[in-house]
C-alpha cells in the first residue's frame, strides 16, 4: 500500500493526504500505519504534516452482533498506535457496540454523513485520507450518491468528494 502511495504520487503527481482519519478497529490502524508510516512526498511537497492520524467512531464498520465489530478500549489503542490522536470524547470501552442489536445500512450511512458534515466543516485540507472497512465504504457511495461498487479487503478506493454549499 505505501508502495501504491509513493509511486502513484511521483509517477502521476498525486498530492499525498495531508490528514489522515482512521476506524478504531484496530485491523484498520495498521493498515493506516502500514500505508502511510513514513510516506516519502514528492519533490515539491515537502511541507506534509507529519503522520498523526484521528481515530473517529463515525466511520466504523457497522455496529452491534458481530465480535468483529467491536472496538478495542481507549487504553488499548493508545498504548499500541501512540501516534494516533483520539477523539475528544473518545470513551474507554466501546459505548456503541451491543451484541444484540445490528446496525442497518440506512443508520450506517447517517453516521458516515455526519462524518462528512463534519469534515468538510472543520478540515481545511484538499486532500485526506480515511482507513475505513468495506462496509463503510459502501455506506459512504450510498452517502454520496455512487453507485455499489463491491470492495476487496485490503483494497485502495481513491473517491474524490467535493463539497458545495447547500
Amino acid at each position: 500500500m505505501k508502495s501504491f502511495w509513493e509511486d502513484t504520487a511521483a509517477a502521476s503527481k498525486l498530492p499525498l493526504p495531508r490528514r489522515h482519519y482512521a476506524s478504531p478497529h484496530a485491523r484498520c490502524l495498521e493498515t493506516c500505519r502500514v500505508a502511510f508510516t513514513g510516506l516519502a512526498p514528492p519533490t515539491g511537497d515537502a511541507d506534509v504534516p507529519p503522520f498523526h492520524p484521528l481515530v473517529r467512531e463515525l466511520i466504523r464498520e457497522r455496529l452491534g452482533v458481530h465480535t468483529c465489530d467491536r472496538r478495542s478500549t481507549r487504553s488499548w489503542i493508545h498504548k499500541h498506535y501512540p501516534e494516533f490522536a483520539l477523539e475528544e470524547d473518545f470513551s474507554e470501552p466501546d459505548p456503541l457496540w451491543n451484541p444484540d442489536v445490528r446496525e442497518t445500512l440506512s443508520e450506517h450511512v447517517v453516521r458516515v454523513e455526519a462524518f462528512l458534515d463534519d469534515l468538510f466543516t472543520n478540515d481545511s485540507e484538499p486532500i485526506v485520507s480515511a482507513t475505513i472497512h468495506s462496509g463503510t465504504i459502501m455506506a459512504l457511495y450510498a452517502a454520496i450518491g455512487h453507485a455499489e461498487v463491491r470492495v476487496a479487503p485490503g483494497s485502495i478506493v481513491p473517491v474524490l468528494v467535493k463539497a458545495e454549499p447547500l
